[in-house]
Formats: structure tokens, C-alpha cells, sequence
């Protein structure tokens, strides 16, 4: 309650501060320029100049014209300060329209505007991003925005569009991943693509608005409504009978897969806009078993078990006109995913199986002001209600043999999970003469109650096949649960302030500072300062710069919350595992070498406090415990090539301390140098979360991007070299007295990465969209598959051993000895193996047909929206116009599209079975996931769709 108050307090002072120089400071601003000034050029696809443009910017009656000259330049001046609507018309190109385009008292906008040639019957969306390099903090070069016809290329499905962005985004240095903005609001479920306007990745990597990573950062806005009604309606379909069969499995039941998606859009009044859309999939889907058959250990169980999954969304949203200066947006969300027999898959039997059944619905609620000619508010609030079930399907008792299979009922047993997540953020921008100034504070609560069931049924784990078949396992874990149900409320709080100064023509200096602080941990206020600077050499500032050199250095933080999945963050919180397992509400027990075995029924709960080889478990957060902080710098420089085409280079060194990791704390002393365990059994093992861990990151991350045409491609490649000690919250170190010790390549390292996305327009309104994806080798561990260290976690590292030698395995890696006790040989490195590499392409080929009657002057499906909008942050934002036939539209348009995922047929394995003690052993038992994954159980996957737009 203390932290609760003093950041109460800390929030007003600064908030009452913040108003107070505001106020200080109109009258000295009111006293300058009264107007501002939008600048730039306007260009054809190839770069050219384009003259003779006509530019016109509209606010309710306000109409001010010009026209480009002859090298396509144009300049607004002395323009009343509000929020315009951008038309640009030129003979023989489509309409270019843009709307919140924010003009404050005594500032300069930039903005070159990239014209489309007039296509008939093709969706033309022109982009309003700069088509060369730029001084301004949000367009780096090596950020990438996706929208308009760039979208084609990307995925329908959510999941499979989810990982595509985070191959797109490429890596965050660190454990701890990157991190999704879904209309400014941290987490959420991804929108189907249809309900986005724009994809931005990687956009000013070191500004304080944001807390985590900037590299890896990727910003999704959904569309708003329009003043002309409109809609679509989308199906897809995929099957068995199209697609090649999974290289893991002989046999292959039949699957399929099906979309059908709409979406409404038009006005209520003349003040309000709505926007509708309703996603809803059902798939046959199949997990992928490939273990040894427990009931004849000689063979292998190899299957396609049946995983059928369906999921709505829905996603309703109002946009409002509040007067001149004042537009507020209402968007819900609402997300269900039913799942049956999840859980299986690789060495996971059918017994492991459980039914999922998710629910979220989140509301939205967005207040954009003018507050004045200089000053613009926003208010945004998110309430996020998340109601997750989970039910095992077996009550046995788990029965895990390490690297070889796991049978029995799952060990997660019945979970009920509810949480209500509370955002409240309230951002500023304000313009100061040369100085572009961004502040504001973002509150989060999360209000989390579980009941679960973990563990109840106990779990028997062998080290080997020979110990399974004689039925004495090596150790029994069981939970006695007392109470099923924890809760706990949490909260974070941030407050930021950016300034971007626009020092000289060619020089723009950036910096800010971020304070953080949460409850539940010991360290309770964290320090972010944040600074960057753009430089464009020999460069006067009348024109667009061609080259630009970019640094930055910041501090960023990661919350101890909920475990980040990238998108959701609404996982279990981590503290609810400490609350769970206290001691009181439920009481964990390992009991080593028991003399009992019945994979039928767990053991009575008496008898796991009275065997003499019992021992209580419990879990418990360090009292130091600090949030992880990774400490990033970098240089790089932004060249534009030709008249459409850009290029970046960057480095990045990241240092990460504090980073998070789980220790048997009580265990006992282990010696590396002779691989002994050389102190006495503790009373009971306390697994504490800690926030010791370390890791340094080199990174080379380069972009291009090119316009030529017809043609349009963006593409990054990342190379990453890093090392760590702790894999992330859950991974456990080898030797509890030395986490050190597993200082070494980290598994998140993967050393190289490479994305292409594109789209190609030939005759007749076809359109080839392709999309590559390619990486080396994931990074794993080898381990033994015994407890050698004392740590109770089964993760011990073989040594180098003598070839030959009992014990001692011949391997890729060398000789391997599995039973190093006491023979002072040296331990293998972490992480010493290297999966497959992987390589994906997908292609989807479009037609875009205009049915029913000729309209003149249409504007197409989408239309445009209202002004009103402010600078496309939160849920405001406008979007370009959509022409469906730029010289003789039609009312209604008729889109197929045939596409091949994974066109190639390359088999991507995923990583090897590294458990030396297993016959699986270098085995990969599983096809890549993530970019290289694929919706259905096929490897290679066809697909038709078909999109009706009125």
C-alpha cells in the first residue's frame, strides 16, 4: 500500500507540473508564429519528381490549396494550427489521401508523398511513409511499415500472421523476446488482417514512450470507420487432399481447415464512424507423436492424433467527432479458442491430453484533444477480462522418462485461471519552437486469481529406459493441495518524457527518461534514460537528406508480471506459482529412489511426508530481487539508393544484468572440478525465482527496402552472437552454487536470420505476393538425463570423456562421458549443439475483378475517413484511400486468391532430442515451428480464398 501511495503521489506531482509549465509557457508560444508549415515532395514509383500536383489540406471549412513545382516540392505556410485531412491529385496517378495530419504553432512537417500509377481493378493503397531517408526520430530506416498492397503478402490466420511479425521484427536481444502494441495498448490478441490498417516494426527503437526493447517492437493499428459504407466478405479453405503429407508419419488422417471473415464500415452520423468485423476458424488439426513405445520399448509410437481447434473474434468499434479539436474512439474485442486434446505432440503420449477453453474480451476506450495550438492529449484506457480453462483428460499419475516419452494423465491437472488486466495511459505532445516535446504517464493492474490443481496426481520420473523397464523409478513429485485457489493483484507504473530537438538543419538530438516501478519485488523504482541522435553529413535541410547517421544508447526494463508470449501477456502471473506452493496452500514433496510404483493412482498424500527419502518443496521470489534490465546501444546510418530505394546498417551491443532465472536454493554444495556433490541433503528445496542471470549481445541487423514499378520488396537480416547464463524465468542453472557455470552461447543466439516480403503487380490486376523466411541453426542443450548435480532438476551436463571408456558415448561432439562422477573431467560447454537450419517461402497470387455497375468519382471499398484523427497513435489515427479501380470503379469487387505455404516442400525439423541417455538421442521428433511452421499438420500447404468487397 506504501508503493501504491507514493506512486499516487509521484503521478500527480508530475502530472501538476507538467500542466503547470504548459500553462507557463502559452503565453510565450501564443506570442510566436502563429501558424505552421507542411513541407515535402511529391514523387512517382520510381522517385521521379512528379509537378503540377494538386495538395490540398481540409479541416470542416477550412480549405487551403497549392500545387507542386517543377521539382515536386511543395509547402503549406503559415497554416492555422489543427488536425488536416491531405488530398493529392495528379494526372494519370491515384488519389493519394492521408488524414491527422497534425499541424502545431511554429513547427515544420515533413512529409514526401509517394504516388501510385492508376491500376484498373487492383487494390491500391498509397503509403505516407517518406520514400527516402529522414531526420525525424519514427522514421528510421530500418523500421518497416506494412499497409495497403505490402499486406497481401502476409498471412490471414492470426497465428500464422503472429509469427510472420515476429520473424519481420527479428530478434530482441535478450531472454526475455520483444513485445506487441495493439493500438497502443501492451499485449492482445492479433486482429484478423483485415481489421488492420497498419504494421509498423521496429520505429524509433530508443524513445521513452516505450519500455521494452525497441528492436523487436512491433506497433499494430486497426482500421477506423469511414463516412462511406462499405464491406467484405472473406472465406478460405484448406484440406488434406491439396497438401503434402508430414515427413514424420507413415499414416495420415484426413484434415482440414476453413476462414470466414466480414467486416462492416460507414457512418452513424456526421460526427461518428463505425467499423465491424466478425473472424471465426475451425481447423482439423493433428498433433504429431514420435516417441518410444512404452509398452514395447524396442519399437517407437508414431501417430497423427487428432487436435481440433475453432476460434472466434469480434471486434466492433465506434469513432466520434467531438467538435473541432476533439475525436474519441470505443473499440471492443472479444476472442475465444476452444482446444481439444492439446498437450500431445513430440514425446508427449496420448494420456498427456487436455481440453483448453480461453475467453477474452477487451475494451477500449481512446480521447484524443487539441488542448491548444501547441498542445495535444490523448487518454487511453484498456480493460482486458481473460477467463481461461483447463481440464486434463487422465487423473493418472504422470510417468516421465527422460528424452524418451512422458505417459500417464498430465501433471497440470485442472486450472481455472481469471484475470482482469487495467491500462490507463495519458500522453502528451507538445511543440516548442525547434523542440518536439512527448510526456506522459501509463498505469497497469493486473488482477489475477487461479485455482489449480498441478501436480495432484504425481509425476514418476526414470532417467532411463532400463530403470522404466525394471519399475524403479528415480524419483516421485506430487502436490498436496490444500487450498486450489490464489490470487493476487498487481501493478506497474511508468511515467516518460521525450524531447526531439531539431538543433540544426541537419542534426536532430533525442532524449528522455522513463521511472518505472512495480509491486511484489524489492526493487520498486527503476531509472530508463533513453537518447539518440540523427546526423545527415554535408546535408543544408532544404531538401530530403540522402544519408543519415543514427545512435542511440537506453536503459529498458522487463517486468516480473506474467511470463511474455510476444502477444497475449495474460499468463499466469509469477507469483501465483509462490502463492500456490508456500507450504500452506499446497505442499510439494520429491521423494528420490521410492519404493513404490503404481502408474495408476497417485500416492496416498500420508504417505509422501513419512518415507525417508521425502522432502517438502517450496517456491519463493529472492528478497533482493531486482527487475531485468538490458542496457542497449548502437550506430548505424540510413542511405537511400537511386530515387526509391533505402539501405541501413546498424550494430548493437546489448548487456542484459538482472536478468531473470529460477535456483534450487537449498540444494546442496556441488564440485565442478571433480563433478561431486560434496554437501548434505537439505531439510526441504526452496526453488526461488532470482534475478542474477547475465548476457551480452552483439547484433548486425541490415534492411532494404525497394520501390521499383511494379515491384515491392522489404527484407531485413540479423546477425546475433550471445552468450548467457539463464535461458529465461524458468530455466534452472546446471549447478545451483554456480549459475555461472552455464555462462555460453544462448539458445535464443540463433546466428543468423533473413525475412523478405514483397508484392509484384503484372497486367490484368494480378498480383504476386512472396514472403521468405530463413535461419540457422537453433542453438540447444546436451545433457545426460540424470540429477548428478544435486539440484533436483534431471539437467546435469555430460563431460569429456575417454573414447571407449564404459559410460562414454561416441557423438558429433565428441566422447561424451554420461557417468563423469568424480573423474575431474572437463564439462561440456552450454549449449553446445546446433539444430537444423531452416528456410520457408510462401507465395500468394491475387485477382481482383470490378463487378456491377460504373461509378465515376468513387472512392472505392474502405473510402476515407473523417478528419479528426491525431497522429495515428492509439486507437485515432486515418487511413490512405482504397480504389478498387482507379479510372472506372465499379460499386463492388471480387478478389480470389490461390496461395502455397512452405511452396517449396522443404522439410524444417526442429531441434534434436539432446538427452544423452535417451535412444532418441540427435533425433529431431518435430517440424520447426514458428515462421516456419504451418497451420495445418501438412508440410506444404495450398490454399484458396475468396473476398467480396461492397
Amino acid at each position: 500500500m506504501d508503493l501504491l501511495k507514493r506512486l499516487k503521489r509521484c503521478v500527480l506531482r508530475s502530472l501538476f507540473l507538467l500542466f503547470l509549465v504548459s500553462q507557463a509557457a502559452s503565453p510565450f508560444r501564443m506570442n510566436a508564429q502563429g501558424g505552421g508549415e507542411l513541407r515535402g515532395q511529391v514523387l512517382d514509383p520510381s522517385g521521379a519528381a512528379v509537378p503540377g500536383a494538386t495538395l490540398t489540406l481540409t479541416l470542416d471549412s477550412r480549405v487551403v490549396s497549392t500545387r507542386s513545382g517543377q521539382d515536386g516540392i511543395f509547402s503549406f505556410r503559415s497554416v492555422s494550427p489543427g488536425t488536416y485531412s491531405l488530398t493529392v491529385d495528379a494526372e494519370g496517378f491515384a488519389q493519394f489521401s492521408k488524414t491527422g495530419v497534425a499541424i502545431l504553432a511554429g513547427g515544420v512537417r515533413q512529409l514526401n508523398v509517394s504516388l501510385a500509377i492508376a491500376v484498373e481493378q487492383q487494390n491500391i493503397q498509397v503509403s505516407d511513409q517518406s520514400s527516402g531517408v529522414s531526420l525525424n526520430p519514427d522514421e528510421n530506416s530500418g523500421a518497416i511499415v506494412i499497409k495497403g498492397s505490402d499486406l497481401d503478402a502476409i498471412s490471414d490466420d492470426p497465428d500464422e500472421l503472429q509469427n510472420e511479425l515476429q520473424a519481420l521484427a527479428g530478434p530482441a536481444a535478450g531472454p526475455n523476446g520483444g513485445q506487441i502494441y495493439i493500438d497502443g495498448f501492451t499485449g492482445g490478441q492479433i486482429p484478423p488482417k483485415s481489421s488492420i490498417r497498419e504494421i509498423r516494426v521496429n520505429q524509433n527503437p530508443f524513445s521513452a514512450e516505450f519500455d521494452k526493447i525497441g528492436y523487436g517492437r512491433i506497433e499494430i493499428l486497426t482500421k477506423p470507420g469511414s463516412d462511406k459504407f462499405s464491406g467484405h466478405v472473406m472465406s478460405l479453405g484448406s484440406d488434406s487432399a491439396w497438401n503434402t503429407g508430414n515427413p514424420l508419419v507413415q499414416q495420415q488422417p484426413s484434415y482440414f481447415l476453413n476462414f470466414l471473415q466480414s467486416d462492416l464500415n460507414g457512418p452513424l452520423t456526421k460526427q461518428a464512424s463505425y467499423f465491424f468485423s466478425v473472424f471465426y476458424a475451425d481447423r482439423q488439426n493433428q498433433s504429431i507423436v514420435d516417441a518410444v513405445d512404452p509398452t514395447n520399448t524396442t519399437s517407437t509410437f508414431n501417430e497423427a492424433l487428432p487436435n481440433p481447434s475453432s476460434v472466434l473474434y469480434l471486434n466492433p468499434r465506434v469513432d466520434f467527432q467531438l467538435g473541432k479539436s476533439n475525436t474519441l474512439s470505443i473499440r471492443d474485442s472479444f476472442y475465444r479458442s476452444v482446444q481439444t486434446a492439446s498437450g500431445v505432440g513430440t514425446l508427449n503420449l496420448p494420456q498427456q491430453a487436455y481440453d483448453v477453453n480461453d475467453k477474452e474480451n477487451a475494451i477500449q476506450l481512446s480521447d484524443t484533444v487539441v488542448v491548444n495550438p501547441h498542445l495535444i492529449n490523448e487518454t487511453h484506457f484498456q480493460w482486458r477480462r481473460v477467463r481461461n480453462d483447463q481440464i486434463a483428460s487422465y487423473l493418472s499419475p504422470t510417468v516421465t522418462v527422460q528424452g524418451v516419452f512422458t505417459d500417464g494423465g498430465n501433471n497440470s491437472g485442472v486450472v481455472q485461471d481469471h484475470q482482469d488486466i487495467f491500462e490507463l495511459q495519458n500522453y502528451s505532445t507538445a511543440n516548442a519552437g525547434s523542440h518536439t516535446l512527448r510526456f506522459g504517464t501509463r498505469l497497469r493492474a493486473y488482477r489475477d486469481a487461479n485455482d489449480s490443481t498441478s501436480g495432484a496426481n504425481g509425476n514418476y520420473i526414470f532417467q532411463s529406459i532400463g530403470h522404466y523397464l525394471a519399475g524403479t523409478p528415480d524419483q516421485y513429485q506430487a502436490t498436496v493441495v490444500n487450498n486450489p485457489l490464489a490470487r493476487v493483484l498487481m501493478f506497474d507504473g511508468a511515467l516518460f518524457s521525450q524531447d526531439d530537438w531539431r538543433w540544426k538543419p541537419n542534426l536532430t538530438l533525442s532524449y528522455g527518461l522513463r521511472f518505472e516501478g512495480q509491486n511484489r519485488i524489492h526493487d520498486h523504482a527503476d531509472w530508463a534514460p533513453r537518447f539518440a541522435v540523427a546526423w545527415a553529413p554535408g546535408h543544408p535541410g532544404k531538401t530530403p537528406p540522402k544519408t543519415v547517421v543514427r545512435a542511440g544508447y537506453g536503459w529498458f526494463y522487463d517486468r516480473f508480471t506474467v511470463p511474455n508470449s510476444f502477444s497475449s501477456s495474460t499468463g499466469v502471473p509469477y507469483v501465483i506459482q509462490a502463492i500456490h506452493q508456500n507450504g500452506v496452500n499446497q505442499q510439494s514433496y520429491v521423494v528420490d529412489n521410492p519404493g513404490f510404483y503404481d502408474p495408476a493412482t497417485p500416492e496416498p498424500p500420508t504417505e509422501l511426508g513419512t518415507s525417508s527419502t521425502s522432502l517438502p518443496s517450496n517456491y519463493s521470489i529472492d528478497p533482493h530481487f531486482h527487475a531485468a534490465l538490458s542496457m542497449q546501444g548502437g550506430i548505424g546510418v540510413d542511405r537511400q539508393i537511386g530515387k526509391q530505394n533505402t539501405f541501413n546498417v546498424t550494430y548493437l551491443y546489448t548487456r542484459g544484468v538482472h536478468q531473470y532465472l529460477s535456483n534450487n536454493v537449498t540444494a546442496p554444495d556441488f564440485d565442478p572440478s571433480t563433478y561431486t556433490v560434496t554437501g548434505g541433503l537439505p531439510d526441504s528445496y526452496n526453488y526461488q525465482f532470482q534475478s542474477g542471470g547475465i548476457f551480452n549481445e552483439n547484433q548486425v541487423i541490415v534492411t532494404a527496402s525497394t520501390r521499383l514499378g511494379k515491384v515491392s520488396l522489404r527484407s531485413s537480416y540479423t546477425f546475433s552472437e550471445a552468450k548467457s547464463d539463464t535461458q529465461g524465468v524458468t530455466s534452472f542453472p546446471s549447478v545451483a552454487n554456480d549459475p555461472g557455470l552455464d555462462y555460453g552461447r544462448a539458445t535464443f543466439g540463433i546466428r543468423n536470420r533473413l525475412f523478405l516480403i514483397g508484392t509484384y503487380s503484372i497486367p490484368h490486376g494480378i498480383i504476386f505476393a512472396p514472403l521468405l523466411a530463413a535461419q540457422s541453426g537453433t542453438p540447444y542443450n546436451l545433457t545426460i538425463g540424470s540429477d548428478l548435480t544435486g539440484n533436483n532438476q534431471f539437467n546435469a551436463r555430460p563431460t569429456y570423456g575417454t573414447c571407449g571408456q564404459a559410460g562414454v558415448l561416441s557423438t558429433p561432439y565428441g566422447c561424451l562421458d554420461t557417468d563423469p562422477t568424480g573423474k575431474g573431467e572437463r564439462i561440456l560447454p552450454y549449449d553446445l549443439g546446433t539444430g537444423p537450419a531452416n528456410v520457408v517461402l510462401h507465395l500468394r497470387v491475387s485477382k481482383v475483378l470490378g463487378i456491377g455497375p460504373r461509378i465515376e468519382g468513387a472512392t472505392g471499398a474502405g473510402g476515407g475517413q473523417q478528419s479528426g484523427s491525431v497522429n495515428g497513435r492509439g486507437l485515432s489515427g486515418g487511413q490512405a484511400q482504397v480504389k478498387l479501380d482507379a479510372t472506372v470503379p465499379r460499386r463492388y469487387s471480387l478478389t480470389f486468391v490461390a496461395g502455397a505455404l512452405n511452396i517449396l516442400n522443404i522439410v524444417n525439423l526442429g531441434t534434436p532430442n539432446g538427452v544423452l541417455d535417451s535412444t532418441l538421442f540427435g533425433k529431431t521428433q518435430s517440424l520447426a515451428g514458428g515462421p516456419f511452421g504451418s497451420p495445418t499438420p501438412g508440410n506444404r500447404t495450398l490454399f484458396l480464398q475468396a473476398i467480396f468487397n461492397f
